[in-house]
């Protein structure tokens, strides 16, 4: 526990530099318009912390570090507080913010054009991909689904979490699919290397949807944990993804509603889901201070 608790704080300062810094630090430039290698015409942002990166990259950047420094640093404290004073709940909430700064950082480390922070960056990733296996050897993965009332929305959030990871897959893929025939990007998003949401989406976020949705079926432990971190995460992006419709809407007068429909579905059904989830699940005690070896269907511990 006391593990858990360092990494977290180191968590919590590094997100607060980083999303300050995106926020207020403001260099001084203009945007850069630019002709890419591939022929596509971009705006680089040309000032302040996402200097080098498109323009369309920069303000998603920035978006994120307003809804992390606003909303997601609160919302950690939280989980911590609550995993420090024994509570289950707090520890499933914890793994899903873990998981989400993991998602976010990873991306940024990745994804933005090089600056003073890249190494932040890097730190908050790793932290958080240790501090989440802490987190989860140190909950009691057997008792859970004895731990739920007979209100539990088993069915509701299988049903949910395959819906997003099919969503995610038809939509990125019909994202991908013609820039690889083409060879070219859309003018939305000329100016990166690649396509780091989809990605992580395809490769992390489709994964642990799918995983929770057949494990909750089969009636696992293991399913109930998963959408405790899946909800976690859920709630932070049903946050984010309206924001990153909304913006540019506002800013430009355009918005993709081919992908904005399903994924503000996603994002309305995320937050009352979870809300479901935690009246419905018995907040017990963890074993925190001496945690057993975990037991996974059948699987004896060492």
């Amino acid at each position: 526990m006391k593990t858990i608790l360092i990494f977290s704080g180191l968590i919590f300062v590094l997100v607060l530099v980083a999303t300050a810094a995106g926020i207020f630090y403001q260099a001084p430039g203009t945007p850069i318009e630019f002709t890419t290698v591939r022929g596509e015409r971009a705006v680089y942002q040309g000032h302040g912390l996402y200097h080098y990166d498109p323009a369309w990259f920069a303000r998603e950047g920035i978006v994120w570090d307003v809804i992390n420094l606003s909303i997601g640093l609160p919302l950690f404290a939280l989980a911590v507080l609550l995993t420090r004073r024994g509570s289950t709940r707090g520890q499933l909430l914890l793994g899903g913010m873990l998981f989400y700064f993991f998602y976010v950082y990873l991306m940024a480390a990745t994804g933005n054009a090089m600056n003073p922070l890249f190494l932040v960056y890097v730190a908050v990733f790793a932290l958080s991909g240790a501090t989440f296996f802490l987190n989860l050897y140190a909950i009691d993965v057997a008792r859970l689904p004895a731990a739920t009332s007979s209100h539990f929305p088993r069915r509701l959030l299988i049903s949910y979490t395959l819906f997003v990871a099919s969503v995610l897959m038809i939509l990125w893929t019909g994202r991908v699919v013609p820039i690889l025939l083409s060879g070219n990007f859309p003018p939305d998003l000329a100016g990166v290397a690649t396509l780091q949401s989809q990605a992580l989406d395809l490769g992390l976020v489709v994964p642990l949807m799918l995983a929770t949705g057949i494990l909750l079926w089969r009636r696992s432990p293991w399913g109930y944990l998963l959408a405790g971190i899946s909800l976690g995460y859920g709630v932070m992006m049903s946050i984010s993804l309206p924001a990153f419709i909304a913006v540019p809407l506002v800013q430009d007068g355009r918005v993709n509603l081919l992908e904005a429909s399903p994924l503000l579905f996603v994002c309305l059904a995320g937050p009352l889901l979870a809300g479901l989830y935690y009246a419905n699940l018995q907040d017990e005690k963890t074993r925190a201070a001496h945690p057993g070896p975990l037991q996974v269907e059948g699987i004896p511990g060492r």
